[in-house]
């Protein structure tokens, strides 16, 4: 199953990787029909956490918020497969970028820095963008169940000098990065399981992970969060603003709830202003309070 799973892949890859993003688009358009209209891809639990969330006050009509929300996740993985498109030429052809001044600030503490982001927009994209500008960044991930699939990603996450590192020993690796004055990105927002806390995300207790936190108060290395807002395909604009600044502290469990509260309102925000690029699909919620019963 995993070779017949990454043979799908590869082909895909090899098809996406050798066109123009114009003929991409037209072919990611078309998987996006599918997807939508035949597939419905996690349908049941797009609409869980939709009514979890806004109840019958949904911020567009539910077939366009949904065939909206299909789009965005069909485009960020058929850009991801032309990843190889990019380049340090064009980059300006693909992002819009704001506050990016606020790397070199935050480096020059010489602590490193830590980007959080969330699976919003291309959120793949955002280390590509980095690693050309010439920044050293290493990505926390998950390994894929698949090893051929994981092999092959990890080739396209790792160009322009991007590192990825697995979840296993990633406290004590990100460290040693930061230490050289390097940066670590890490997604967010995902359901964390017995190892997150709880803190508020859309208005719902959500278990959160406290690498973040962690990371900034043993190290002191600035925290950014970077969003990317898709205007078209392979089209973003991209936000740089600050969550934390300030020296090595004592990791205490108020700090780091407060950290982690902080930073998870910024992704709040942008939900809220583009519902449809965020991944509804996820079981953001599944993990709840002890007190509470399952609502997923």
């Amino acid at each position: 199953m995993h070779k017949i799973e990454y043979s799908i892949v590869r082909i895909l890859y090899g098809i996406f990787s050798s066109i123009s993003f114009r003929a991409g688009r037209s072919i990611a358009y078309i998987l996006y029909l599918i997807t939508a209209h035949i597939i419905h891809y996690r349908k049941k639990t797009i609409l869980k956490n939709l009514k979890l969330v806004y109840g019958d006050n949904l911020p567009m009509p539910q077939k366009a918020l949904l065939n909206n929300i299909y789009k965005n996740f069909i485009y960020l993985w058929m850009e991801f497969l032309q990843t190889s498109k990019l380049s340090a030429d064009n980059i300006n052809e693909h992002f819009n970028i704001q506050n990016f001044e606020l790397i070199d600030e935050a480096l020059s503490g010489n602590k490193g820095m830590i980007i959080l982001s969330g699976h919003f927009g291309n959120f793949e994209w955002l280390g590509q963008l980095v690693g050309l500008k010439g920044y050293k960044l290493s990505g926390i991930a998950k390994r894929q169940s698949n090893p051929y699939v994981n092999a092959l990603i990890e080739k396209n996450r790792t160009r322009f000098g991007v590192g990825v590192i697995y979840t296993k020993n990633s406290v004590k690796v990100s460290l040693e990065k930061l230490a050289k004055n390097e940066i670590i990105a890490i997604v967010t927002d995902q359901d964390a399981r017995d190892r997150g806390i709880f803190v508020d995300f859309m208005g719902i207790p959500s278990s959160t992970a406290v690498g973040p936190a962690v990371l900034y108060l043993r190290s002191g290395a600035p925290i950014l969060f970077v969003i990317s807002i898709r205007k078209a395909y392979g089209k973003f604009d991209v936000f740089f603003e600050k969550v934390c600044d300030g020296p090595a502290m004592q990791t205490t469990d108020e700090l780091i709830r407060g950290i982690t509260q902080r930073h998870t309102l910024i992704l709040e925000k942008w939900v809220k202003k583009y519902p449809e690029q965020w991944f509804w699909m996820h079981r953001r919620w599944k993990t709840r309070p002890y007190e509470e019963t399952d609502i997923l």
